[in-house]
């Protein structure tokens, strides 16, 4: 099977990793084409545009950061629909609204291919380990195809619908869970704090108990430690387009998810004081900033 992939950036490079390392003929694009150089040298395919690199793929993956990015480099002139072949598919696996998944099945479907929505749950780190979660969403036939490519990134691979704009929606629930959790242990961070308590025994608490996932006993450590190099994670830019994508999918369906307006509020201040590049759990300082803490 022939695989391209587009956009290299933390996600993209460990998932277009592990689908190299799987056995798959990969073709890969980057904007900046330093990026193609690792997995040139894992055994992947170079491209100069990304209608070359699709051109002949099975099977295109898209790791871009936004709506906007996405469509763009679809309809590009030298672009993904320029090149993908009948039959092919695309898998995007970006957080994006659940109306740019419509968008995107609508492209597809006009041009003759097919779409699957495929968000990732997890960080770069189990993109590249082979660890992440992905739901896929799409017509039958599409997602049995794709599938077998997916098992090489993602330990759990679940087909969630038959509507592509569905394995979106899920993607920003489970979204939502994070950075309320976030936001719930900043605050109890910053309580411990000024009630005296050493920080590492909250930490501790959080690993131990029913938030021992292995991302909130990570989450717990940077917080306690005000450690929020990026290295790698995801950064603070990242999360609030995450977030905003969250409050308008609920927007549009008559709620509102008020813990997710108080963690827009604290990234956008934390983007302001030029932490946009931080890790997004770095919202605790803007916590902290707020009640009274150097």
């Amino acid at each position: 099977m022939k695989v391209a992939f587009i956009g290299l950036g933390n996600m993209g490079s460990g998932i277009a990793q592990r689908i190299v390392a799987g056995g798959f003929d990969l073709t890969v694009w980057n904007r900046t084409q330093s990026k193609m150089t690792s997995l040139v040298e894992r055994g992947a395919t170079p491209a100069a545009s990304a209608k070359e690199a699709v051109a002949g793929a099975d099977v295109v993956f898209t790791s871009l950061m936004d709506d906007p990015s996405i469509l763009g480099i679809l309809q590009a002139e030298d672009g993904i629909l320029a090149g993908m072949k009948p039959g092919a598919v695309h898998v995007c696996v970006t957080t994006i609204s659940p109306d740019c998944a419509d968008r995107l099945a609508g492209l597809h479907e006009a041009n003759g291919s097919h779409y699957v929505s495929g968000p990732v749950v997890g960080r770069p780190d189990a993109a590249a380990s082979g660890q992440l979660m992905t739901y896929l969403a799409g017509a039958a036939e599409a997602v049995d195809k794709v599938t077998p490519v997916c098992e090489s990134y993602a330990k759990q691979v679940i087909a969630i619908s038959d509507t592509p704009r569905i394995a979106n929606c899920m993607k920003l629930c489970i979204n939502f869970n994070a950075v309320a959790l976030l936001e719930l242990m900043g605050e109890s961070y910053v309580l411990a704090e000024k009630c005296g308590i050493p920080l590492e025994h909250l930490r501790d608490f959080y690993q131990q108990s029913a938030f021992a996932h292995p991302a909130f006993k990570m989450y717990a450590e940077k917080l306690r430690a005000r450690d929020f190099a990026g290295r790698g994670g995801f950064v603070m830019k990242g999360g609030l387009k995450d977030v905003r994508l969250m409050l308008s999918t609920a927007g549009s369906v008559g709620i509102d998810l008020k813990m997710g307006r108080i963690v827009e509020r604290k990234l956008e201040a934390g983007i302001g004081a030029g932490m946009e590049e931080t890790d997004w759990s770095a919202f605790y300082e803007i916590t902290r900033r707020e009640a009274g803490l150097g």
